[in-house]
């Protein structure tokens, strides 16, 4: 299985903290944010290439980090982009990442700036079982709350029939998080979706997409979510990881 770790972006919602450095390098606990994601990665024996892909923009900061873990797994993937008015977008980020390395096997694709307590294996082992697409889903626990974020229809079976984006009328209270498995003919799938003029920002347009051509399962974790977008969710995140 390959992995990606998308940390493209350049977090302007988080200035001062962000502007000289990565949000995903912030620390959390004491280490950097994308250590908390990648060292459950590195020891997955399924594991065969993790790619983080980001800007060229920090791209120095993130390859020093990297070069600390000495793994030949690991490998900095660089998008050609040096501020907000040239971003690819997660999408447009992940289909430039495909065609540049030929990516083809089943994929493991994590948000740099997501974290979460259950390990890798948890939903690798429901993946393999179920021979099925997923998406990580948390349940938010209120139809308020539920607005906030994008979220899935799924129907009895847990296939997710729809995703829809901050909803005025949600349709369940489970979010949508950033943490998708594919099946190696879906990573496929993803620059056919750009070519035909789909939408490169969020993820979520492309699982949109998805669900109206091929069977997605929802799989459902509980444990705490972070996803850090702001200075205050950073800073939750931080006081929990540094009490756990």
């Amino acid at each position: 299985m390959d992995v990606i770790v998308l940390a493209g972006g350049f977090a302007k919602r988080m200035w001062p903290l962000t502007k000289d450095m990565p949000k995903q390098l912030l620390p959390v606990a004491g280490r950097p944010m994308l250590d908390h994601t990648i060292r459950p990665i590195l020891a997955m024996r399924e594991l065969e290439r993790l790619f983080v892909s980001t800007n060229e923009r920090f791209s120095g900061q993130f390859r020093e980090f990297l070069d600390g873990y000495g793994d030949e797994r690991i490998e900095l993937f660089v998008e050609p982009s040096h501020g907000e008015e040239q971003k690819l977008g997660a999408i447009g980020g992940l289909g430039y990442l495909i065609r540049e390395r030929g990516l083809s096997r089943d994929t493991m694709i994590v948000g740099g700036d997501n974290l979460f307590e259950f390990t890798p294996s948890e939903p690798l082992e429901f993946f393999r079982s179920r021979n099925k697409d997923i998406v990580a889903v948390y349940d938010v626990g209120s139809l308020d709350r539920a607005k906030l974020y994008g979220i899935v229809d799924v129907d009895r079976e847990g296939v997710i029939v729809d995703l829809l984006e901050k909803p005025d009328n949600p349709p369940s209270t489970l979010a949508a998080t950033a943490f998708y498995m594919f099946k190696a003919e879906t990573i496929g799938l993803v620059n056919p979706y750009l070519k035909g003029g789909g939408k490169r920002d969020a993820l979520g347009h492309f699982i949109s997409y998805l669900v109206r051509e091929k069977e997605v399962l929802a799989w459902s974790f509980s444990g705490k979510w972070f996803d850090v977008g702001s200075l205050e969710v950073y800073r939750e995140a931080d006081e929990y990881f540094s009490a756990s």
